[in-house]
């Protein structure tokens, strides 16, 4: 759990020197992939690897968790990855892992620390999603005439 304190820290101070920033640069969903794919990955692996899962909560993360990951952070994959793989990871996998957190043996403030974590990772996941240029679905006034 030390290094669930460790990683809520930074992404406490990384969260902080964002709210800092006056420009902040835009990502490509590839090097967000290659941002967040480390300590995603580092971090399912704790959890699978520590026992305090049992059961439908390791299948659960074996089998719904794990596919999700792979899909955006596997070798070759970072090539190949999209928004939409991202939003997904997002959307469908941190909701589980906390659902599987708050059923594991973990004790209360385990729990709390843990829960705490993947929120910091939501939130930076969510904010270098919102800072990609909308995509133009406008076309051109009509009369509008070309050069």
């Amino acid at each position: 759990m030390k290094r669930l304190s460790m990683l809520l820290a930074a992404g406490l101070v990384a969260a902080v020197a964002l709210v800092g920033c006056a420009s902040i640069p835009t990502q490509t969903p590839a090097q967000i992939a290659a941002n967040i794919c480390p300590g995603v990955q580092s971090e399912i692996d704790v959890l699978q690897k520590s026992g305090v899962f049992t059961g439908g909560a390791q299948a659960t993360l074996t089998n719904q968790v794990q596919p999700d990951v792979d899909a955006v952070c596997d070798a070759g994959a970072a090539v190949t990855v999209t928004t939409v793989d991202i939003r997904k990871l997002v959307q469908a996998t941190f909701p589980i892992v906390v659902a599987v957190i708050a059923n594991s043996s973990l004790t209360d403030q385990q729990k709390l620390q843990a829960t705490l974590a993947v929120g910091v990772v939501v939130t930076g996941i969510n904010t270098a999603l919102s800072l990609q240029p909308a995509a133009s679905t406008t076309a051109p006034a009509s009369g509008a005439i070309a050069s």
